[in-house]
């Protein structure tokens, strides 16, 4: 007599085979019993339940059994992607193919760009602009002040990866330039691409402005405010500059051409887990009589707030000096907040990002698993299989940055500011002939001590 176990299968794989064949031939209620008969010999089996919603009466029984497939398998995008259509959490004209991409605009293309808000004082018609000391709209012509509310993005919902991930929304960036004709005085400029938040360079309003191209883009739905004002991020780079001992002595009285550059740069962060699959010896002889008997399992990782850059140009070495930002004291997004200020939408699209996240929260799974796993035992041969990624959240959050360059000497050097907390990164020059004074000064001065221990000790 076979195991339970077996005969199980058996029944189960019967049972549904015969129902997919007689869903085929068109006899749906001999195709029902069949596939639930399956469905409760092995519950935990996403086919029979995926077999049953294909032929499902109504929107309402087959969402029910699309969930118990998903139950089955929660890693199943097919299924996660039909749930989403059948609720209404994305249109059937947004989703793409399974496996195709949506079409990108030409890197020289222009796109018209319009205001979809302008900043304009109530009072005087002047400009007015977002002050991040008081926290208001202000317009420095005629005094007028008009408070902005924050709200913590904790209370802000995330988005769930699964509803905008094969969609359009998905895939696509900002990749054109833009023309701006600008709603307060009609001049029409030329902006760079993606640049979203913009003052006219004619009659100085502050706008929001938007195309074909932003408008298909997935909406920012947090803000890191500016904490760093211009005064303030000159005197952290004179500190900065003086700081470093293997810089030039003249460096700050010879540096030409400082300039800075704030701007609010796109970034995506990713919460979610994932399950990471290992095997491994285990070591059950002892030491003198080693018995190596091969285990296996899995490591559930929670991980949130992993943060992706959104904009390419950013460069990664000067951006990991000014990490981190202090992500949970972002607010939900307002276009008050960018008044005044650059900002830029992204061009790395969310299908990269999340690829990008994936890999590094992998790496650091792996970098700690030796720890976790079957902890004191001994070990060896240690890998790692399949990952599986379950309840992926992410948010588009816009975050403050100066961008800096000045010269020295001929040469051009950049850093970046955090304009949350001000902290510094960037190139400096290298006072090669100070370098190595101080390096000989060093092997010296343990050479001298040295000989002194050995001119005591070796009597």
């Amino acid at each position: 007599m076979l195991p339970h176990g077996f005969s199980s299968q058996g029944e189960f794989e019967d049972a549904l085979r015969d129902g997919i064949l007689a869903a085929r031939n068109g006899s749906y209620a001999l195709a029902r019993r069949l596939l639930e008969r399956a469905g409760r010999i092995q519950p935990y089996e996403a086919r029979p339940w995926i077999e049953l919603a294909k032929i499902a009466r109504n929107e309402a029984e087959e969402t029910d059994y699309l969930e118990k497939a998903l139950v089955a398998d929660p890693y199943d995008q097919q299924v996660r992607r039909k749930l989403a259509l059948l609720k209404g959490k994305v249109r059937a004209d947004e989703l793409l193919p399974v496996g195709g991409e949506s079409p990108h605009p030409e890197s020289d293309a222009v796109v018209d760009a319009a205001a979809k808000r302008s900043f304009i004082c109530p009072q005087c018609g002047s400009g007015v602009a977002f002050d991040l000391h008081s926290d208001t709209l202000r317009c420095d012509a005629c005094g007028f002040e008009r408070p902005v509310e924050q709200r913590r993005a904790a209370g802000v919902s995330e988005q769930v990866l699964d509803f905008v991930l094969p969609t359009r929304r998905g895939h696509q960036w900002a990749q054109a330039q833009n023309r701006f004709e600008c709603r307060q005085c009609g001049a029409v400029s030329l902006w760079p691409k993606g640049q979203s938040a913009l003052q006219c360079p004619y009659c100085g309003t502050h706008q929001l402005a938007e195309s074909a191209e932003t408008a298909s883009l997935v909406d920012p739905q947090a803000i890191g405010l500016m904490e760093v004002d211009e005064k303030k991020a000159h005197v952290i780079v004179r500190a900065w500059l003086k700081k470093d001992w293997k810089a030039p002595d003249d460096l700050v009285q010879s540096v030409k051409g400082l300039s800075l550059r704030p701007a609010y740069y796109p970034f995506w962060t990713f919460d979610g887990a994932l399950r990471l699959h290992w095997h491994c010896e285990v070591n059950e002889g002892g030491r003198n009589a080693a018995s190596w008997t091969p285990r296996s399992g899995a490591e559930i990782e929670m991980f949130d707030d992993v943060l992706t850059p959104g904009y390419r140009a950013l460069d990664g070495d000067l951006l990991g000096g000014i990490l981190p930002f202090r992500l949970k004291e972002i607010v939900a997004f307002k276009p008050e907040f960018l008044a005044g200020w650059p900002a830029l939408a992204y061009d790395v699209p969310l299908v990269e990002a999340v690829l990008q996240a994936r890999g590094a929260v992998v790496q650091q799974t792996r970098r700690r698993l030796y720890g976790r796993v079957l902890p004191g035992e001994e070990k060896r041969n240690l890998t790692t299989g399949a990952v599986e990624w379950s309840g992926i959240t992410f948010n588009h959050v816009l975050l403050p940055v100066w961008i800096g360059e000045y010269v020295y000497r001929g040469k051009r050097f950049t850093f970046l500011i955090n304009g949350q907390t001000g902290e510094i990164h960037g190139e400096k020059p290298r006072d090669q002939v100070k370098i190595a004074a101080i390096v000989a000064s060093v092997i010296l001065t343990v050479m001298a001590i040295a000989l002194i221990a050995l001119l005591v000790f070796g009597r």
